[in-house]
């Protein structure tokens, strides 16, 4: 049919006003699918527990790159770090990889990226409102990247992920007073180190780890969702004798005008195979897993179950250049299913807001055995009474991304 169009007068028209038109466009180009990108953060962090620095300190917190490609078929995104910790924030540097993948958008929608991804689990993309997210993130279950293959279904009222992932996100590099397997974003399960660790011994992994989640989408303009998740994977001990790792988390999230709603009730089981001197302190070697990030490990109890609750409130403020004002609560605690091992807590109150480019966060973070709101850096696992104590820390964050 469009062969005969073309050999009628009316085809013969309309090739005509085709030419004049792509002539009158020649010189424009097209959008193209690359783009680079990233950005620049600095903030100011005052914590209570810490005399030596009575008023705070103020510094370049990260600096990233990212690259990103999208064609409408492939797609492709990758993320380097620089991170800066100042004195009283450990006086150390470390860059990392944060994501980097490949992959293929189908006709329906759906996709699948092969590479360093964020495993689908849980509340998506964050369980949390905050800079900092929840305890679900420094237990590795929030935020999490590891090296594999994510499948994403088409987008409608149900839509489910499903991810493999051979190996975690692998280790980079940081300053001499850092812990090599640890200089890493996402918190995996890595071995021990006998300097800037626990001295364990222990030199688990993470391997073979398969995530599935389903989420269901309802309400009018399906602004309320509901999931289920679920992960397990091989813990390789280093000496052959492997065991697995296992979670799962129910969750909700919803918009009711302004106001935002994110509930998450998580389990997750560790069940290692130590040997009896791979621990510290007397404890059971069994009771606790070294998780790494951010240049250091520190013990998370073996079992445990996560409880996330957070509302947030747009205000429809506009302030001279300032907009997107929302102010939050985020509360989370772990509750530890091993010998007597307290709880953790933390509970963050802020506000985020952006100014163009620039976006801004002010926190006011309280926690209980909370390796980054308090002393306690061991307060994931085991913990000793003086640290029962609520501490505080204030965290302000500019950052302009480009």
């Amino acid at each position: 049919m469009y062969l005969n169009l073309i050999r009628g007068t009316w085809g013969g028209a309309l090739c005509a006003a085709a030419l004049v038109c792509s002539a009158a466009r020649a010189g424009e180009t097209a959008p193209s699918p690359f783009s680079i990108g990233g950005a620049i953060r600095f903030n100011y962090v005052y914590k209570n527990w810490q005399p030596d620095h009575p008023h705070g300190f103020f510094g370049l917190d990260t600096a990233r790159l990212d690259v990103n490609y999208d064609d409408g078929k492939w797609i492709g995104s990758g993320q380097y770090r620089y991170n800066d910790f100042p004195l009283g924030q450990g006086d150390y540097t470390e860059h990392f990889l944060h994501h980097g993948w490949i992959g293929m958008r189908f006709a329906d929608k759906s996709s699948v990226h092969v590479g360093l991804d964020k495993i689908p689990f849980g509340l998506q993309p964050f369980a949390s409102n905050n800079f900092y997210e929840s305890i679900a993130f420094y237990t590795g279950l929030e935020d999490v990247h590891d090296l594999g293959v994510t499948y994403a279904s088409k987008p409608g009222p149900l839509e489910w992920q499903l991810g493999f992932y051979p190996r975690d996100g692998g280790s980079y590099g940081g300053s001499s007073n850092t812990a090599g397997a640890s200089n890493r974003y996402s918190f995996n399960i890595v071995p021990d180190d006998n300097a800037h660790g626990y001295g364990s011994g222990q030199k688990d992994s993470e391997r073979n780890t398969l995530v599935a989640r389903a989420a269901w989408h309802f309400g009018p303009g399906e602004k309320q969702e509901l999931g289920l998740s679920g992960l397990t994977g091989e813990i390789r001990n280093g000496a052959g004798d492997n065991s697995r790792r296992n979670a799962v988390a129910v969750h909700y999230q919803g918009a009711f005008g302004p106001v935002g709603v994110m509930l998450e009730a998580l389990r997750y089981s560790f069940h290692t195979r130590h040997a009896p001197t791979q621990t510290y302190g007397g404890l059971d070697p069994n009771s606790f897993v070294m998780l790494g990030a951010f240049g250091y490990p520190y013990p998370v109890a073996a079992k445990g179950d996560i409880l996330v609750a957070n509302i947030s409130y747009d205000l429809p403020w506009t302030i001279g250049p300032f907009t997107g004002f929302k102010i939050y609560n985020d509360f989370s605690m772990l509750t530890k299913r091993v010998g007597n091992y307290k709880d953790a807590q933390q509970n963050v109150t802020g506000l985020s807001f952006a100014a163009g480019k620039w976006y801004f966060y002010a926190d006011f973070m309280a926690g209980r055995h909370q390796p980054f709101m308090g002393p306690d850096f061991g307060g994931l696992g085991s913990t000793s009474t003086k640290y029962d104590g609520v501490t505080h820390r204030v965290n302000l964050q500019a950052g302009y991304y480009f």
